[in-house]
């Protein structure tokens, strides 16, 4: 993402917090945190409107609009969405100007000309706003200085500000409360060290029961938007029981498409190949949906959206393989430095050309005007319930036909089980499984994991250990896979010089094969052993 100028810079350290009692611990001790002193507590109450294109344009490319109010009056913000660090440290673009207009900016023509400059290469004066989430905030606030000896109370710096935060999300500004959520921030103050934050995460950590956020306010609440039904009660996540299994499938694809546009921004600019991946996974699922659900709806209506997502999937699968492939290359430099010659310097390089080509390409797709008229499209159809779907009630004497979660899932579930199991007759051979079976056992997987994770909510505790046990066999297959791409992959595109690094480097993706199938082979047997079993049927029983 460019800026043109300079902007200013926000640095906090954010913690998503899941028991409350956390923020009533930091609002009430005198010193939460060793070290450090920590003013009185200042309450507020804001109410936050995140505003947005129908096609999602600015969260595509990595920036948030915010209308906050509070008792100070109106303010609007730009910020970029920036990254986490491991221990929550954001470091990103914030721009913020008064705003004295009644109503909310419908174009970029009514914003503050310091945000519609910094806007003006991604929305054009055109494009339409409206709101996308609506975060109402009660954050107690408390400023935090250095604990310096012989210093007196009053004149110690303030150094950062420490927000406690019950968030309550709703979907837009008249709709019912959807969900709500506890964060701490630490916001470093303008001119301080960013090494003073890394000081104080780490004491917060060390201190509370915090887990360090990897996502912004929108993120998190657009995602817990994504898996709520419409109607539903406080809290819920996930389909329910009663659901029409078309309906089922529209919250499943809400969330996975949201996903994947939460992830558009770091697909685009971001150097860590782990967007690109989590984008495909979100398109992966949707697609897996779309298949386990198809015959719940009228194919006419649902035949424009599976072909765009189709091509996004091929597309994002391009530059995803190339990044495997490149990755496991790297990491066997790093390791085998003295077997490293110009023949493999010369097919990295080739990869990393072509990775360059299918991103480019990738990203011309996503700015592409029909892709932007099929996320518009596609969000608006998962949001209008009974678009698309086939009715099944029935008329006194008919056959009654099932099509509710509760009664359709439980035999998908255990048809999807029974896919996996039948691969137990080619584990029984003496000969080695071959890769390409062992392929078609991944896709089983795949699709058995899926099914898992769509109803996990109504699964029970169990759910979780059944999902992790496919999980572990689902991971050798798939690093199987990995190195079987990186063979294939190494055998086409240009001849090399040489021949004997590449050869090393095969044997080497020979030998991980070999280990990944003797404990892929372990993994398996323990995954459709009778405890297994016994643990998913009684899972599948809560339906």
């Amino acid at each position: 993402m460019s800026v043109a100028v300079k902007q200013p810079t926000e640095i906090e350290a954010k913690f998503a917090v899941v028991d409350p009692s956390v923020l009533e611990t930091l609002a009430r001790e005198r010193s939460p945190v060793a070290g450090y002193r920590f003013g009185p507590v200042a309450r507020k109450v804001v109410r936050d409107v995140y505003l947005d294109t129908a096609d999602y344009r600015l969260l595509r490319h990595g920036y948030q609009v915010r209308v906050r109010t509070g008792i100070d009056g109106s303010v609007m913000t730009l910020k970029g969405s920036g990254a986490a660090n491991e221990v929550g440290i954001y470091q990103r673009v914030e721009i913020e100007e008064s705003f004295g207009g009644e109503q909310l900016p419908e174009s970029i023509a009514d914003m503050p000309p310091s945000l519609a400059g910094a806007l003006g290469g991604v929305l054009d004066a055109r494009a339409k706003l409206a709101p996308i989430c609506v975060i109402e905030q009660t954050r107690r606030v408390r400023d935090i200085a250095a604990e310096a000896p012989g210093r007196t109370r009053g004149r110690a710096p303030t150094l950062a500000i420490l927000s406690l935060d019950e968030m309550r999300i709703r979907q837009s500004r008249e709709g019912a409360v959807i969900a709500r959520a506890y964060e701490v921030e630490v916001e470093l103050k303008p001119g301080v060290d960013a090494a003073e934050l890394h000081v104080l995460a780490d004491r917060f950590l060390g201190a509370f029961e915090l887990t360090p956020s990897t996502e912004s306010k929108l993120a998190r609440s657009l995602a817990i938007i994504s898996r709520h039904p419409l109607a539903s009660p406080e809290n819920w996540q996930g389909v329910q029981p009663s659901m029409h299994m078309a309906e089922a499938c529209r919250v499943i694809w809400q969330e996975q498409f949201m996903q994947m546009l939460l992830n558009e921004a770091g697909v685009r600019h971001a150097s860590d190949p782990e967007h690109v991946h989590d984008a495909r996974v979100a398109i992966r699922r949707a697609r897996a949906a779309a298949r386990i659900h198809e015959e719940y709806f009228k194919p006419k209506a649902t035949r424009r959206y599976l072909k765009r997502l189709r091509r996004t999937a091929r597309l994002l699968g391009a530059v995803r393989d190339l990044d495997v492939a490149i990755g496991k290359l790297q990491e066997y430099r790093q390791k085998n430095r003295r077997k490293w010659t110009g023949d493999l310097q010369t097919k990295l390089d080739e990869w990393l050309a072509k990775r360059a080509s299918a991103h480019g390409e990738l990203v011309a797709w996503l700015d592409n005007k029909k892709y932007a008229a099929f996320v518009a499209d596609f969000v608006r159809f998962c949001r209008t319930p009974g678009a698309g779907i086939v009715h099944f009630e029935s008329k006194p004497g008919d056959e009654v036909i099932p099509f509710q979660v509760r009664h359709v899932t439980p035999t998908m579930l255990l048809s999807n089980f029974e896919r996996v199991r039948s691969f137990e007759t080619c584990f029984e051979q003496a000969d080695a499984v071959p890769v390409e079976t062992l392929h078609r056992l991944r896709i089983a997987c795949k699709y058995l994991r899926y099914n898992l994770e769509f109803v996990a909510n109504l699964l029970g505790p169990q759910a979780g250990e059944i999902i992790e046990s496919l999980r572990n066999l689902q991971d050798d297959l798939g690093d199987l896979n990995d190195a079987a791409v990186s063979k294939q992959l190494l055998a086409g595109g240009e001849s090399v010089d040489g021949e004997a690094a590449t050869t090393s480097y095969e044997r080497t993706q020979d030998r991980i094969i070999e280990k990944l199938r003797r404990q892929m082979r372990r993994d398996f047997a323990g995954f459709v052993s009778p405890a297994n079993r016994a643990r998913l049927f009684s899972a599948i029983a809560n339906l």
